[in-house]
């Protein structure tokens, strides 16, 4: 945990900061985005049995890119955001359902969903374990939780401590490893848990670039539109699932 706690301001709350900084740095780098979004698609359906058209609740939905590519695959999505600006977005774009607030201040039904997912969102939470236990009660028996969240244990913050980027104390407030994260779901009641790694950000591959890096715009949009590349990403995920090292740390558990 961070510690101690700094006064975050809040302004990733705002409309300016949305309009401003979030959705253009995504649409620079949207199709890498929006494989990186049905990447988690798939990663549930390949491992759980799920209906055939799930139930999908995307916590801290944002602007509704998860939204649109989980109603794309065939999956009923509702979302909750607790900036006002981006659920009113975030409906108005996607036409899903939208709660603004936290998830305890959406009061969904008990049982309600056959999959949860939760992106860049957790390591927000002061108490996680209070947002799980929520989580588990809207799940449904055999209901599936996705998460996405900085990796505490990657290369790059073993390299660089604090100054790798995706380390940033001052707007979390929490950070995991595979076996903190592993740890918590199983204390939540979650039965089945899988936890591993997948991605290096952009920003930390430049340190490994020699004589002057490409952009990380390049980066990103290159992983996006090439197929090479997106094979290349494919693979090395597959053994960062395995090798919890990359960036990014990922964790499927079911109830």
């Amino acid at each position: 945990m961070v510690n101690p706690l700094g006064d975050f301001p809040g302004e990733n709350e705002t409309e300016d900061y949305f309009v401003r900084e979030y959705l253009p740095l995504l649409l620079v780098s949207r199709e890498a985005s929006r494989a990186e979004r049905r990447s988690h698609i798939a990663a549930v359906s390949r491992r759980f049995a799920l209906p055939a058209a799930p139930r999908h609740l995307d916590i801290g939905c944002a602007l509704g890119f998860m939204l649109e590519e989980s109603r794309r695959a065939g999956w009923n999505p509702v979302g909750v955001e607790t900036s006002a600006f981006a659920a009113r977005y975030a409906a108005e774009h996607t036409g899903c359902p939208v709660h603004a607030g936290t998830l305890e201040q959406a009061a969904l039904p008990a049982a309600s969903f056959d999959v949860v997912t939760l992106t860049d969102v957790i390591e927000h939470v002061p108490q996680p374990s209070g947002l799980l236990a929520e989580i588990y009660r809207v799940l449904r028996p055999g209901g599936v939780l996705l998460i996405v969240t900085p990796n505490f244990g990657s290369l790059f913050v073993r390299l660089y401590g604090l100054k790798a980027y995706g380390m940033w104390p001052d707007q979390h407030v929490i950070y995991f490893s595979r076996s903190s994260m592993t740890r918590l779901l199983r204390d939540s009641g979650f039965r089945r848990v899988l936890a591993g790694s997948k991605d290096f950000y952009a920003e930390n591959l430049r340190r490994l670039w020699p004589g002057k890096p490409a952009p990380s715009e390049k980066i990103k949009q290159a992983f996006g539109k090439q197929a090479g590349f997106a094979r290349a990403r494919d693979f090395v995920n597959g053994i960062l699932l395995r090798v919890p090292i990359g960036d990014k740390l990922l964790a499927l558990a079911q109830k």
